[in-house]
């Protein structure tokens, strides 16, 4: 997040982008990351603090919102691969378990300084717009993977910029706080180009990312090889840590996340789940239905 320009909040609001000139953050705050900078007539200064919400999915937020957020991604990551173009080049993932808001590369400079309440890294945008129907066979269909649907747990529109074909389930947990199931497809023109590679980069977006407010760090369990259905895959599973005044009895979640190669070379299937630290009755529903996974 060297260049200028609108990014997510650091300070944690959900819908709203900071100006980041370079070397400092603006104080005033847009819902439009396509608005010129401060003191060119763009930008508004929040009247409300930080919501208290600790856990939200990231929505579309129209179409020009989409578009800004690939004009960040054009300049974070470049235009280096041979066909030019958006979406594309993941840089090769270089963080420690605990990653900061530096974003993958961590010897890159400048970047913004840390914030106590969020940390904000810069992640692909994917161009891709499949969509898998769902049908009514009581399974999770996208991304050329499936899995069961939990019963009692409701449809989600959960938003994940570098996913694409993403078809979630989510159950509350408390006013703010929420478990869920996904299925999705990471997609080889975004640069991605190995599941254990993927895995480990996806896990960073999304632990460090506006997805968790009051993050605080992520601390891995698992980070192997596996199959499913016979196809390689790699399992990645983390806590993320989280520290929040507004819901102390919440320490974060337990967060999976299975990349498969399906042997298409246009795709990866991927698989998230999340489940609130010490929550073993969600935890095992959950378990259940990551042993239904399965290439379509």
């Amino acid at each position: 997040m060297s260049m200028p320009g609108w990014y997510p909040d650091p300070a944690g609001s959900q819908g709203r982008f900071r100006y980041w000139n370079g070397s400092a953050w603006s104080n005033e705050t847009t819902a439009n990351p396509a608005d010129p900078a401060p003191g060119n007539g763009g930008g508004s200064r929040d009247p409300a603090s930080p919501g208290s919400r600790s856990k939200t999915p990231l929505l579309i937020g129209g179409a020009v919102i989409v578009v800004a957020l690939l004009i960040v991604a054009w300049f974070i990551f470049g235009n280096n691969g041979p066909g030019g173009g958006f979406g594309g080049n993941v840089p090769e993932d270089t963080n420690s378990a605990a990653p900061t808001v530096s974003g993958w590369d961590e010897t890159s400079k400048p970047t913004p300084p840390p914030t106590d309440n969020a940390s904000t890294i810069a992640c692909p945008v994917t161009l891709n717009d499949d969509d898998t129907s769902q049908g009514s066979d009581g399974r999770i269909h996208g991304g050329g993977i499936s899995v069961e649907k939990i019963s009692g747990w409701s449809n989600s529109g959960m938003y994940l910029q570098w996913v694409s074909d993403l078809h979630s389930q989510m159950d509350t947990v408390r006013p703010g706080w929420m478990s869920n199931i996904a299925v999705g497809q990471l997609n080889y023109e975004d640069g991605f180009d190995s599941p254990e590679i993927a895995a480990r980069q996806s896990m960073e977006c999304y632990a460090s990312s506006g997805y968790y407010e009051n993050f605080t760090e992520r601390v891995d369990l698992k980070n192997e090889a596996t199959t499913v259905d016979g196809h390689d895959a790699w399992w990645m599973q983390s806590e993320v840590r989280i520290s929040s005044p507004d819901m102390p009895e919440i320490e974060g979640d337990v967060v999976d996340i299975i990349v498969i190669d399906l042997g298409d070379p246009a795709r990866m299937g991927i698989y998230f789940t999340s489940v609130t630290i010490g929550d073993d009755v969600r935890q095992q529903l959950v378990d259940a239905s990551t042993a239904s996974l399965r290439v379509e």
